[in-house]
């Protein structure tokens, strides 16, 4: 059977601090990945790990020097053949749009007082995270994505741990960390814009 990876991420930044003070749990951001190496990592926050300014649907890269002081955990879930086809579906029409989905932060402090505001194109992490399992069936349709935070996500679908630690010490991200493919280079915007092109 397939499996999905969810992963819990505990990183140093000014709103993931605040997130932890309200909830009090140790993971405050919550990704989702359909590999075990977790080479393509799914979530709603910083496009761009150095640009706070720029939220929305993002595919994370944990080689990425913001992530070298994460810990987090990652948990296999098993899914379906047709569960899977469902998510991989759902996250190719976000892929195809990136734009057009923006993060929910009005909606975080409703959310920790359990009151539901529901925002078309707007996500939190764990709300993005919880929506997707949720259309596939791998979660409960009594659940409300718009008010389940990391913990919660992890509760409802009883994943198995299979990694607590620092981030870039997990298994899968240790080559990628010392060979970088070349598209991963941080090069300037147009310069890396140019080298893509070229090696298309």
């Amino acid at each position: 059977m397939p499996i999905i990876y969810l992963i819990e991420t505990n990183n140093q930044t000014v709103l993931s601090q605040s997130i932890r003070l309200f909830s009090r749990y140790p993971y405050n951001h919550l990704s989702i990945s359909l590999e075990a190496s977790l080479s393509e990592v799914y979530s709603f926050g910083r496009r761009q790990p150095i640009n706070p300014l720029m939220a929305g649907f993002a595919k994370e890269d944990f080689s990425h020097p913001f992530y070298k002081e994460s810990s987090g955990r990652v948990y296999a879930v098993q899914v379906s053949d047709q569960e899977w086809h469902v998510i991989k579906t759902h996250l190719q029409s976000f892929e195809s749009h990136p734009l057009d989905w923006h993060y929910n932060l009005l909606g975080l402090l409703p959310a920790y007082f359990q009151y539901s505001w529901e925002r078309p194109d707007h996500f939190f992490c764990s709300e993005f995270v919880a929506t997707l399992l949720q259309s596939a069936g791998v979660m409960s349709p009594f659940n409300r994505p718009n008010l389940m935070h990391p913990r919660d996500v992890i509760e409802a679908v009883h994943p198995t741990c299979v990694y607590d630690g620092q981030l870039q010490q997990y298994p899968g991200l240790i080559h990628a960390i010392s060979n970088p493919h070349p598209s991963n280079r941080r090069y300037p915007r147009p310069i890396r814009f140019m080298y893509q092109q070229l090696n298309h």
